[in-house]
């Protein structure tokens, strides 16, 4: 949370202090010392001309000569507390000092309290900011940073009464907007936090408050649309705002509240497992309705479709594509073709790598299809689109003879789509591979185990990332992170070596890249395929800091080198023994280093251990074809059988997550006991968990002697307590001894 704007003030007005302080010196008041000489009126007009002007380092050098004549100008101290202030350099003594010959400037205790509270030092600032507002009450932005104070040491009701008195003196201060939601969102408030940021964005739409709409939407149930909802759910969907699966379930929301395309996917729930016909699925309404819907044809193409009824309305959308795609064999006329939705449709099915239900005779009625298409391929004659889209919606068209030709023609947008998902981009993971470096041998017969699950399934295949931020050094993200926790700091300026273990398909190390300032970052996996698809992605985005090699994390100590950073999530877990391969890690990471980690929690997948045993217990095995049909028998068996929230993740929803999720063919799981006995063992200090904010405050209000929520003996106790808390993963920081 952020402490509404830190940005210093001169003269009082409250605006954005690159424009705040536009009266001259002489309509403000005089500051002259009662004891010595003091600043002319055009000292104090030179002053504030270079503030307005940004050139801070110049004030700040004619400041400290101006103090050398005048050492009592309470002024020119504040001048200066807000030039280093806005530097990022230490302002602390200055501000005092201005406080000291001011205490009845309300802007001086302001611009204190924004420093004291940067230092992590809450008590002191809050009091600061209340002197402020004793001296002058409707000071909108003290009310605002005051509250977020309150927000940080739990006093959320008193936090959220500053940030409502803020916004009645001033309705336009969007910073304290997207706090308020933030607290809301915090304290469970779903649909007041996300009406609190929409009007944030109304105002004025950044990236921050964009962020705020995300976390806002992540864990909503919608019940009800507007069309301003609708649009801006459209808009963080397609831009992206966030990672595109953070949106998914309220997106899906949003399409089943559509009266047509609602009709029509609750006719296919009702009734499933038999397949309607087109014309008793779609009734007269519904095709073209979800052909002309941006948000359900966007929402196909960006992302594995997470609703159990949205499933059901695909894969029964799609049976009736084929039947029509079908139907051209027969006939030298092609049916018009709803390319939005089928286009998106064939898509989605390459997004989810196919993991819609089919039977027997379904696949065999577009096998045969397929091999039309194949014929006309060889053959080089004119192929239908609808052959084409149905074809791609229940088999990659990379797999066909001749792919590449398909290529050579002209297409219409949506088909062209179609192509490039799964012809040329394919094509291109091929090629990165041959040039991906291999450091080390995979040896270890339980690498060599992963390794093949990942070549045959790459994880995770993902389309869009979210977009770069502001860069910011690893001190400046941690100390945000983690502004209660004391750790001790280094300038790692310029470049910093990042080393990414277990890298995946390349999602974890972009962002990583794009995060932090002057990272440098190698990233190592034992999947070929999940490099190319990582290569590809990386060019994609135009980034050229990112070294990606194929090598078993276990094994990367002979290579001699050593990094600032390391980041392995949901990586040792699957190793033979995850201890070693944090050992391994820990060896290469520089003292006083940071590391983050994600393990799997013994207490939070207790639901998911359940599915797995079933699985195991019926000799499943991990195919294609037998991780579609479980899932359907999963899904049946949902109703008489509690499987907790196991089916509601969005890893089920696709095949290379579901087999990663329930199928994996090595898997330890943690407890937080048995972490802060490695930690202590290895001299290693916590620094704390990635963790959404309403879990961090409901643990505060548990222990609120643990402001910095560092006691992983207290968090075993609040998980045992709420088991779903690290359903995902643990996720956390720690800092190797100097």
């Amino acid at each position: 949370m952020k402490p509404g704007r830190n940005d210093p003030c001169l003269c009082g007005s409250g605006k954005k202090y690159k424009h705040c302080c536009e009266k001259k010196v002489e309509s403000m008041p005089h500051y002259y010392s009662a004891n010595g000489p003091a600043l002319t009126p055009d000292e104090r007009n030179q002053l504030v001309a270079l503030f307005n002007a940004g050139r801070y380092g110049e004030l700040e050098s004619r400041t400290r000569f101006l103090l050398e004549r005048c050492p009592d100008s309470g002024f020119a101290w504040k001048t200066l507390g807000a030039a280093l202030q806005v530097q990022g350099k230490d302002s602390l003594h200055a501000l005092q000092k201005a406080t000291e010959l001011l205490p009845g400037d309300a802007q001086a205790h302001y611009n204190l309290g924004n420093t004291l509270k940067v230092l992590g030092r809450l008590d002191e600032a809050g009091a600061s900011y209340r002197r402020a507002l004793r001296i002058k009450p409707d000071y909108a932005r003290a009310h605002s940073n005051l509250g977020a104070i309150l927000y940080e040491k739990g006093r959320l009701d008193d936090a959220e009464a500053c940030y409502r008195q803020a916004l009645r003196i001033d309705p336009g201060l969007v910073e304290t907007y997207n706090n308020l939601a933030l607290l809301l969102d915090a304290q469970g408030k779903s649909m007041m936090a996300l009406n609190t940021i929409i009007q944030s964005l109304q105002i004025r739409e950044d990236a921050e408050a964009r962020s705020i709409f995300v976390a806002c939407v992540e864990h909503v149930h919608l019940s009800h649309v507007t069309k301003l909802l609708r649009g801006t759910m459209l808009r963080a969907l397609a831009e992206p705002w966030d990672r595109p699966g953070k949106v998914a379930r309220a997106c899906a929301d949003l399409v089943k509240l559509d009266p047509a395309i609602g009709k029509c996917i609750a006719r296919a729930a009702r009734a499933w497992p038999q397949m309607l016909p087109a014309h008793e699925l779609f009734d007269s309404t519904g095709l073209a309705a979800a052909d002309a819907d941006p948000l359900l044809c966007t929402l196909l193409n960006s992302v594995p479709i997470c609703d159990i009824d949205m499933e059901r309305f695909l894969t029964m959308a799609r049976h009736a594509m084929l039947e029509a795609a079908t139907a051209t064999l027969a006939s030298d006329d092609e049916v018009a073709t709803p390319l939005n939705f089928y286009g998106a449709l064939a898509r989605q099915c390459f997004n989810n790598e196919y993991v819609f239900s089919c039977t027997e005779g379904e696949i065999k009625k577009a096998g045969e299809l397929r091999d039309a298409l194949a014929a006309a391929l060889e053959d080089k004659t004119p192929v239908p689109a609808a052959w084409l889209l149905a074809v791609a919606a229940y088999f990659p068209l990379y797999s066909l003879p001749f792919a590449a030709r398909l290529l050579d023609a002209q297409w219409p947008q949506e088909v062209a789509a179609v192509l490039v998902q799964q012809v040329r981009e394919p094509a291109e993971e091929l090629q990165a591979r041959a040039t991906i470096p291999r450091l080390t041998n995979i040896e270890n017969e339980v690498s060599l185990l992963v390794q093949n699950q990942y070549e045959e399934n790459p994880y995770p295949r993902w389309i869009k990332a979210a977009p770069a931020g502001k860069a910011m050094s690893i001190d400046e993200y941690l100390s945000h992170r983690f502004p209660l926790v004391a750790y001790k700091r280094h300038d790692m300026s310029g470049s910093i070596d990042i080393l990414v273990a277990g890298c995946g398909t390349g999602l974890h190390p972009i962002e990583t890249a794009q995060q932090f300032q002057g990272a440098q970052v190698l990233a190592v996996d034992l999947s070929i395929s999940s490099l190319g698809y990582a290569k590809r992605k990386t060019r994609e985005l135009g980034l050229t800091s990112i070294e990606y090699a194929q090598a078993d994390l276990q094994q990367l100590g002979a290579l001699g080198r050593s990094f600032d950073v390391i980041e392995s999530v949901g990586v040792l877990h699957h190793l033979a023994d995850p201890w070693a391969g944090w050992q391994a890690l820990l060896s290469l990471l520089r003292p006083g280093g940071f590391m983050k980690l994600g393990f799997y929690s013994e207490v939070a997948r207790r639901n998911i251990v359940r599915v797995r045993d079933f699985i195991a217990e019926q000799g499943v095995g991990s195919s294609a074809h037998e991780i579609r049909q479980c899932r359907q028998n999963l899904m049946d068996l949902d109703k008489s059988v509690d499987f907790g929230s196991t089916l509601k993740t969005s890893d089920f929803f696709s095949i290379s997550a579901c087999r990663d999720l329930l199928f994996h063919v090595q898997e330890h799981r943690m407890t937080l006991t048995s972490i802060d006995a490695f930690l202590n063992s290895n001299n290693l200090a916590f620094l704390g968990f990635e963790i959404n904010p309403q879990t961090l405050q409901a643990y505060k209000r548990r222990f609120p002697d643990d402001r910095a929520a560092t006691n992983l003996a207290q968090w075993q106790v609040f998980e045992n307590e709420n088991p779903d808390t690290f359903f995902g993963m643990y996720q956390f920081w720690i800092q190797k001894a100097s």
